[in-house]
Order: structure tokens, then sequence, then C-alpha cells
């Protein structure tokens, strides 16, 4: 008996193992892909071309690193804070009296392009209509790739999970 619970406590360690455990990364490439293609689509449409900003840029790297890493697919921060009131602790940063954001969000599995990303927000009126919005004048883009995840993308090995953040501020 002694042995089989022993046996057993081995056999739950592995089971456990570190190598079982989601693994993200930044997908660079592809995250630079999305950004020159929201580009291309804002300039067919007659808009302007949007600034990177590295504000955004690292609020949309950590809320898709943070969704792939907790497994879940929402504007909220996997501890249930607010888009409003997470995306302040990135932007607009210090000395600015207004501001707004906005963000789309895009995942699949295991791999994806970034005209698939951006053909899909062109494809939903909320996105597209965020995507093409005259206000904003800067943007941020954050690709991860999840191997082995779990929670909203446990059906696929691999998950591809970007966020698009979009900004303007005022003095």
């Amino acid at each position: 008996m002694r042995r089989a619970v022993v046996l057993a406590a081995l056999v739950a360690l592995v089971a456990a193992s570190p190598a079982d455990a989601v693994t993200v990364r930044a997908a660079d490439k592809l995250e630079r892909a999305v950004l020159a293609r929201v580009n291309v689509v804002r300039k067919n449409q007659g808009l302007r071309a949007l600034a990177a900003r590295p504000r955004l840029q690292n609020a949309a790297g950590a809320h898709a690193g943070n969704m792939a890493r907790h497994g879940y697919f929402a504007h909220e921060w996997s501890d249930g804070t607010a888009f409003g009131r997470w995306i302040r602790r990135y932007w607009p940063g210090p000395g600015y009296s207004g501001w707004s954001a906005g963000e789309n969000l895009y995942w699949e599995g295991p791999s994806t392009t970034a005209r698939r990303v951006v053909r899909a927000w062109m494809n939903s009126p909320g996105h597209r209509r965020n995507m093409l919005s005259r206000s904003w004048r800067y943007l941020g883009v954050g690709a991860v790739k999840a191997t082995n995840p779990s929670g909203a993308y446990r059906r696929v090995d691999t998950a591809f999970v970007v966020a698009l953040e979009l900004g303007n501020r005022s003095g």
C-alpha cells in the first residue's frame, strides 16, 4: 500500500511538471505586421496612419501576455480590473489633461497572420468602427505566442493572442 501511495505521489508530481505549464513568448514579427496592416487599412479608407507609442505598445504587450498566461480573453485584466482602470497604468502618461483609449482583441491557434487578424476586426462592426475611428492618433500592438495554453485557449496546442491599443491625448 505504501508503495502505491509513493507511486501515486510521483505520478502527480510528473503530471504537474513545469513542462506542462503555459509558455508565453512575444510574437514580434506578428506584432510588427499587424501594426503595419492596421495602418494600410486605415490609409485605404482615407484615414491617417497612427503613430506607434511605447506606452501603448507596453500596454498591448502586457495585456496580451496577461491573457495568455491566465487563460482568459477579455478587455478586463486577469484580476477583474476594468479596461478603463488598467489602461491608466500605461496611458496617457504624465502631464496630459485629456485622453481616450480603445482596444481590439484577437486570438487564434495554432497559427495566424496579420491579414487574418485585421480582416477579423474589419468583419466585426464594433471592432471595425474602433479601428477606423478618426479620433485616434496613436496605437500599440502586442502579440504573444502561448504554448500549452489553458482556459479559453485549451483546445489548441499553440495560441496567438493579439491586443491593439488605440489612443489619443491632449495637453
